[in-house]
């Protein structure tokens, strides 16, 4: 019997489906009353898509062998085939008591409740999992993802340190207390649990790359630095990280080093984007701006999506009077992303300077449809209507934006200086600050 089922498995493991249902049809002839061989014809028909044979063939065994863990367990992967997850979660349930894998049965009725986008109660149950098995790395690594997924980075936290309380060797916890942590900008507390990672597996690459980004966090660039280094004793070397390592020398100013670790990146991924546009903001910053267009455009080429490098490109091409490319550039990332406020503006800047005001106007009115409680929109609004002479309408808009976000008129009186001076402007603040 035992050579039966090692030869149906084997044929099923490769599917080959055909032989497998060939030797489970010789194994029933001899043997036609063993559950196991209808189990396995059972799943050979779900298999073929014939779910309703195999559940009333499962069925059948059930009613003569009701401990049989199998049962269940094929039954709820057939009802999940059938997309009918409140049923396979039923199944999952009747085999617990039978189960000598309780935390795998905990882990496969979580996956059915995120099937059902019922995320607590996926929590709930791989917490069951986990205090069966407390040691299991991927259990720790699937509930982090659904507090991640649901955004209950506190509720980790919490979670973490009580199931840390019990096991403090644990060291894939300790590193997932200290990314929920890190979410939270907590960067001391996530240095401190990324060091207890480390304490108990020095060879944890990822967790000194995490230190990294918090130090970074901090602006503690030189440590951020000195951490990004140290992966490199545990892991062959990555672009990415030599990305970081660079962004890292730019926020110190030192263009030279951000430089060499951005071409070493290209030396290890020529196609990361990111490296190609932070040479490009290095080639900014030493006044050369047509090379900087090259890296940009590269970077754009590789990541056609992203709108940052789209921008950065636009507010370069802004700065040479390169109109043309610079309203495409900002017209193509607000119509990706009609909530890239920056980009509106600079793009109605542009306008402005290149048609006028009343265009200007016209690309503002547009941002207001889809962002109409924006106080910088209106703002922008009002000036752009002040200088094309619609006094009145102006201020209509400037009350509007003091009214939504006091705070910002800081930015009408950079674009228009002029406003310091005219009493009738520092009336409305006076008026609305006292509202705030």
């Amino acid at each position: 019997m035992d050579e039966f089922e090692y030869i149906i498995d084997y044929y099923y493991d490769m599917h080959d489906i055909s032989m497998s249902e060939k030797a489970i049809e010789e194994a029933l002839q001899v043997y036609p009353s063993t559950s196991a061989f209808n189990i396995r014809k059972a799943r050979v028909l779900a298999y073929r898509k014939k779910y309703y044979e195999a559940l009333e063939l499962l069925n059948d065994v059930e009613l003569l062998e009701p401990a049989n863990e199998e049962i269940y367990v094929n039954k709820a992967e057939i009802y999940s085939l059938m997309n009918q997850f409140d049923l396979a979660i039923k199944e999952y349930k009747k085999c617990l008591p039978y189960s000598e894998n309780r935390e795998d049965v905990y882990a496969s009725i979580a996956f059915e409740y995120e099937n059902l986008n019922n995320y607590p109660k996926a929590i709930k149950n791989l917490k069951k999992a986990l205090s069966i098995n407390p040691e299991s790395e991927n259990l720790i690594h699937e509930i982090s993802f659904f507090f991640e997924i649901t955004g209950r980075e506190e509720d980790a936290v919490k979670f973490f340190a009580e199931f840390l309380d019990k096991n403090p060797y644990s060291k894939t916890a300790w590193f997932n207390l200290g990314i929920f942590y890190n979410t939270l900008e907590l960067y001391e507390k996530a240095i401190e649990a990324y060091e207890f990672t480390i304490a108990i597996d020095e060879t944890f690459a990822s967790a000194y790359f995490n230190i990294a980004n918090s130090y970074s966090g901090l602006r503690h660039y030189d440590k951020s630095i000195r951490y990004y280094l140290e992966t490199f004793k545990y892991e062959a070397e990555e672009a990415i990280t030599h990305y970081y390592i660079g962004e890292s020398y730019e926020n110190m100013d030192n263009i030279q080093q951000a430089l060499v670790h951005f071409n070493k990146a290209l030396e290890l991924d020529d196609k990361l984007a990111e490296a190609w546009a932070g040479i490009g903001r290095m080639f900014i910053k030493e006044g050369n701006d047509k090379t900087a267009v090259k890296y940009y455009e590269k970077a754009i080429e590789l990541m056609p999506l992203n709108n940052d490098f789209k921008y950065e490109l636009a507010v370069l091409s802004l700065k040479r009077t390169w109109f043309d490319k610079a309203e495409r550039l900002f017209e193509d990332i607000v119509e990706n992303d009609a909530q890239y406020i920056e980009a509106w503006v600079n793009y109605s800047h542009s306008v402005s300077l290149s048609d006028g005001y009343e265009k200007a106007i016209e690309i503002i009115e547009s941002a207001l449809a889809k962002n109409k409680d924006d106080a910088t929109l209106w703002y922008r609004l009002a000036a752009y209507l002040y200088k094309s002479g619609k006094v009145k309408q102006a201020y209509y808009y400037i009350e509007t934006a003091l009214k939504l976000d006091f705070n910002k008129h800081t930015e009408l009186l950079d674009f228009m200086p002029e406003l310091n001076n005219e009493s009738r402007f520092i009336e409305l603040l006076g008026i609305y600050k006292g509202s705030e």
